[in-house]
């Protein structure tokens, strides 16, 4: 039965389109996102089948997304692309696309990264649905009238032998990829396709199946272990280090122009950048950033401050918020604060769950890692002062008319709390030290020093990723 996309017919019958519309309420009456991904190889037979399941369903609570290519880095699609919480996320083709067609040498690195991923979205109440749709080479040739040229075109489909361009990747990649990837959070439902509205009918009772489990049962977050594994630099710390003003101005100019050097290198590579800075209150990130952005063509970086999330960043995964922000190839985005702030802040004034703290060092290396993957140069600054700073940098913020704004009732409260808050910063840092982003500290007492380490930091690290 060859369907085109001008006959769009629903080939369910009613009960199982009201039975679907019905567990689709169910789902936003529970604030509950659900992911429903379909892989396969077919071109255009297999939109078709998408195009009809995803028409039982009431638009206005769906998204729909596709990964067609790696142009688009999947991994960072992966978290910008799950709709919020009520809502239902559709992938006709996802990241499983995005790991086929990327180096298959990479295929078990990356199928792991996908099973943390999944297991991510599981315990951040995000329900995953997988379908993989089974289409033989016989059949696809059998539904070649379907394919609308002036939408596809055959010569997008077949290559020049007339084989179907989908069958390039062997059944068995296929396979291996399907078994490593069929988890407790997120398993696979095979469906061989033949006669489409046998097969559409299929996967219609299998998707009734399975919501209607979820609706029943939702998922229960799990907790982790904190393991605080890595190496602390903070520990290393004397603080004696310091700059003086002639010496600072000779360094930051010649490392400025660097800066600038190497900010076209990038803007000219397949890479991009990102600088996190996190740090005491007052310890010095915002002067610092300062003297970074004025090395630097404001076309080519954005900096994200990070206040309290919003309702609509509320609605979604904790890192969502962050991941929209990533910067494309090329550019470079300087966080002012970030997501550590679900290890510090969060934690100690209660805004995240116990769960919640359990897992975070794993989602965020989770996170961190997708960026290595995606080709991104993550540089992680702790910016460090000792107790006694602090409480002067307070003290001349409040003398100071211009600076009083900088110090606020919260920062008082937090300098009651330093032991802590240190406790929890030195345990993240040992939770989240990884070889692909490590932490760096800054000893900030000497402004003047902690400013020219930054730069210089920067500067070594890119000359090494983009010259090699």
């Amino acid at each position: 039965m060859a369907i085109s996309i001008a006959d769009m017919d629903l080939l369910l019958n009613k009960n199982k389109v009201n039975t679907l519309m019905q567990l689709q309420h169910q789902l936003y009456d529970r604030d509950m996102a659900t992911v429903i991904l379909f892989e396969g190889s077919g071109g255009m037979p297999m939109s078709h089948i998408v195009n009809q399941i995803i028409a039982a369903f009431e638009p206005r609570n769906i998204s729909y997304n596709t990964i067609s290519n790696s142009s688009e880095h999947w991994i960072k699609y992966c978290f910008t692309h799950i709709a919020p919480n009520g809502r239902i996320s559709f992938f006709d083709r996802g990241w499983y696309s995005g790991i086929l067609c990327d180096d298959e040498s990479k295929t078990n690195i990356y199928a792991n990264f996908v099973n943390e991923f999944e297991r991510y979205l599981h315990n951040n109440r995000t329900n995953v649905v997988k379908f993989y749709l089974n289409i033989e080479e016989e059949a696809l040739k059998k539904h070649k009238k379907s394919f609308p040229v002036e939408l596809d075109g055959e010569s997008k489909v077949f290559n020049d032998e007339g084989k179907l361009k989908d069958f390039s990747i062997s059944k068995n990649r296929i396979s291996d990829l399907i078994s490593h990837t069929n988890t407790k959070y997120a398993p696979w439902d095979v469906i061989e396709v033949g006669d489409f509205e046998k097969t559409i009918d299929k996967i219609a009772d299998m998707l009734i199946m399975r919501l209607s489990n979820l609706v029943r049962s939702p998922i229960e977050p799990e907790r982790f272990e904190i393991l605080e594994i890595y190496p602390n630099p903070r520990l290393d710390n004397d603080f004696s280090e310091s700059m003086d003003k002639d010496e600072y101005k000779e360094k930051l100019a010649k490392l400025q122009r660097k800066l600038a050097e190497m900010q076209i290198k990038l803007a000219n590579s397949d890479r991009s950048l990102v600088l996190v800075f996190e740090g005491w209150d007052a310890a010095g990130k915002g002067g610092i950033i300062k003297r970074l952005t004025q090395a630097l063509n404001p076309r080519g970086y954005d900096t994200y401050p990070t206040p309290a999330p919003t309702p609509e960043e509320k609605s979604h995964t904790h890192l969502w918020r962050f991941a929209k922000n990533m910067p494309a190839p090329g550019h470079i985005a300087i966080f002012d604060r970030s997501w550590y702030g679900r290890m510090m802040v969060e934690p100690i004034e209660g805004f995240c769950t116990d769960l919640e703290y359990s897992r975070a060092a794993s989602e965020i290396n989770l996170f961190e890692a997708a960026m290595q993957y995606g080709r991104t140069i993550v540089l992680k600054f702790w910016i460090d002062i000792t107790k006694d700073v602090q409480l002067e940098r307070f003290n001349d913020r409040a003398a100071d008319p211009m600076k009083q704004w900088k110090l606020t009732d919260e920062d008082w409260r937090n300098r009651e709390k330093w032991e802590i808050y240190e406790k929890y910063i030195n345990s993240m840092i040992q939770q989240t030290n990884t070889p692909f982003a490590p932490w760096i500290d800054i000893e900030n007492n000497d402004k003047r020093y902690g400013r020219i380490k930054v730069l210089q930091t920067i500067v070594d690290v890119l000359k090494k990723e983009l010259d090699e």
